[in-house]
């Protein structure tokens, strides 16, 4: 580990995670949830060691017996938990569904009442959807007698209507603690029939405990995972996949055993490859990441999962810095044609909580994208003239509106196979690279806008609540595009020396002072902005009532210098070309 982070400087967090739940993770670090955190349950780790995404209904006894104690929880809380565990091993490539069943079956009614998906279609297993499924298990409350069939009726249309024509696992975890209420033959026939409906093709694994860990409890719920119900006059028709039934002795075991359930699914003549996760918000503060995982296995059995973390800055820094002009632009999607780069969507350094994932075609609207679309889902590349659109935010986009532009561009894209993504470079016909004439620094003007590790304190003062310059001088911020890497520009705090470099190196006059990691046009664009200071003092010649208005002048480039007057600190994310002006 210590060897790939000097090889790698741009890993964050590297951990491996045993099949008995010992976690070892690099740099070493305080885990707040260390008594209840098993990197067994996170989804870097089921993704590892399932080759396929999955289809999945969780279904849930909520009837009466479910209220008996166990400690100071009754035994419908120890499921609920193990339930929302469960869904928290999902991957945003899963699919899921929930259903409770008592007397009668209970469902998710969805977001709203056009929403087909949770009540009758799985859904996709990203964050905002796992979040409201957490919230419904949460609500359940015991009662009445246990029917098992109309529940299982439920379960396999979840799994029917949702059917794509792609491979995946398709299973059901069904957890009681009853005998059914209903026929145990109607059961087994249900089964059967809706399962043949889906070519055979679901596994049922069965979770007991109380009567239904018991003789016939026990007879009731092998049949179903073996889905052989010879025992109730329906003998097995064709080849099945077979699951299994686990006993649950002790109520606390519950959440770890339903948890495992993924284990069934691995197989060792498979070919394992590293999964890349789809981005997701760090726990750390580190923004968008995306996890890398590999499972460790020998002599066929699985013994663990490695995973690393990357930034998506790190990743996607060159995208995300691209540089032709105002209206080219580069998007990435995954391998299911979602969106996870687009200028459309918020920068992987804004966003705050987990991205909803959505669709390429939902943002990518011409009309023969279609055959790009399909290009790239497949990991073939190719180019393409198009027609484009580009929209921008006249301001703030909820109250100010947009602006769009239509333009002729040429698409070229080319798969990532080494993470599954693929990158879509959409750049304008008639773009020109212009190049300023080189220019020679005056020798003393430069001024960081890091005042705070400037020793210049007695011209300080408080200018609409910020720190500024009472001189009336500017100040300069580099965005992050300036540097040549990004990502070691905002990993890296900055501190008086490296201030002190960034200032010997724009005032060097001949050339002796070594560049600190600018891009070779940097130089030229500050010292070409300084220029604005020759003007700027004319604002206060204006009518006073005018210059009232006018709090600051600032003058931006497109690779990443900004200049405002008067002087003071700006936060280190702010780009000038980020921004609606």
């Amino acid at each position: 580990m210590i060897a790939n982070l000097e090889s790698i400087p741009s890993l964050k967090w590297q951990y491996f995670g045993d099949e008995n739940g010992v976690s070892t993770t690099f740099p070493s670090t305080l885990k707040q949830d260390c008594n209840v955190y098993d990197p067994r349950y996170r989804p870097w780790y089921v993704v590892a060691s399932t080759p396929l995404p999955k289809n999945i209904v969780v279904v849930l006894d909520t009837s009466s017996s479910m209220k008996a104690k166990h400690g100071n929880e009754t035994v419908l809380d120890l499921a609920k938990l193990a339930a929302k565990t469960v869904l928290g091993t999902l991957s945003p490539s899963d699919k899921v569904a929930f259903i409770s069943f008592a007397a009668e079956v209970e469902i998710p009614l969805g977001k709203s009442y056009a929403s087909h998906c949770f009540s009758d279609h799985l859904a996709d297993a990203v964050p905002s959807n796992i979040a409201y499924l957490n919230s419904h298990i949460d609500e359940r409350e015991a009662y009445g007698s246990t029917f098992y069939t109309d529940a299982l009726e439920k379960a396999f249309m979840f799994l029917k209507n949702s059917e794509n024509g792609g491979t995946r696992d398709k299973v059901i975890l069904f957890l009681t603690d009853g005998i059914p209420t209903d026929s145990k033959q109607m059961v087994m026939n249900t089964i059967q029939q809706r399962n043949e409906e889906l070519n055979n093709g679901v596994m049922i694994i069965t979770y007991g405990l109380g009567a239904a860990a018991q003789k016939e409890g026990r007879e009731i719920l092998t049949s179903m995972a073996n889905q052989d119900g010879t025992l109730y006059g329906v003998p097995p028709r064709g080849q099945v996949r077979k699951g299994q039934y686990i006993e649950i002795q002790n109520p606390d075991e519950l959440r770890t055993k339903m948890a495992l359930y993924y284990a069934l699914f691995f197989d060792s003549r498979t070919k394992h490859s590293p999964k890349v996760s789809v981005p997701y918000l760090d726990a750390w503060g580190l923004g968008l990441i995306t996890t890398v995982s590999l499972p460790i296995v020998i002599n066929g059995q699985l013994k663990g999962v490695v995973g690393l973390d990357l930034t998506m800055i790190d990743l996607l820094e060159d995208v995300l810095y691209l540089q032709k002009g105002e209206l080219s632009y580069a998007f990435i999607i995954d391998d299911r044609g979602r969106a996870v780069l687009h200028p459309l969507l918020p920068s992987p350094l804004d966003v705050f909580e987990d991205p909803i994932l959505i669709n390429i075609t939902d943002i990518e609207r011409g009309a023969d994208f279609e055959q790009v679309y399909t290009s790239m889902t497949k990991g073939s590349a190719g180019t393409k003239d198009l027609t484009a659109v580009r929209t921008f935010s006249k301001g703030e986009w909820s109250l100010e509106g947009r602006v769009t532009k239509t333009f002729s561009a040429t698409y070229y894209w080319k798969p990532i196979e080494v993470i599954g993504y693929s990158l879509c470079l959409v750049l304008t016909k008639d773009f020109k690279q212009i190049d300023l004439a080189s220019l020679v620094s005056s020798g003393d003007d430069f001024l960081y806008h890091r005042l705070d590790l400037i020793e210049r304190n007695s011209d300080l003062c408080r200018y609409y609540n910020t720190s500024s310059l009472r001189s009336g001088r500017s100040t300069v911020k580099f965005a992050a595009e300036a540097f040549t890497d990004p990502s070691r520009y905002l990993d890296t705090e900055e501190t008086a020396g490296r201030v002190r470099h960034y200032t010997k190196f724009m005032n060097d006059r001949i050339g002796f002072v070594p560049n600190p990691g600018f891009k070779s046009d940097i130089r030229n664009n500050v010292i070409a902005t300084r220029q604005a200071e020759k003007y700027w003092p004319s604002f206060h010649r204006l009518d006073s009532g005018i210059q009232h208005w006018i709090p600051w002048r600032y003058i931006g480039t497109y690779n990443g210098v900004f200049r405002r007057i008067p002087g003071g600190m700006n936060h280190k994310l702010y780009s000038p070309s980020m921004r609606p002006w």
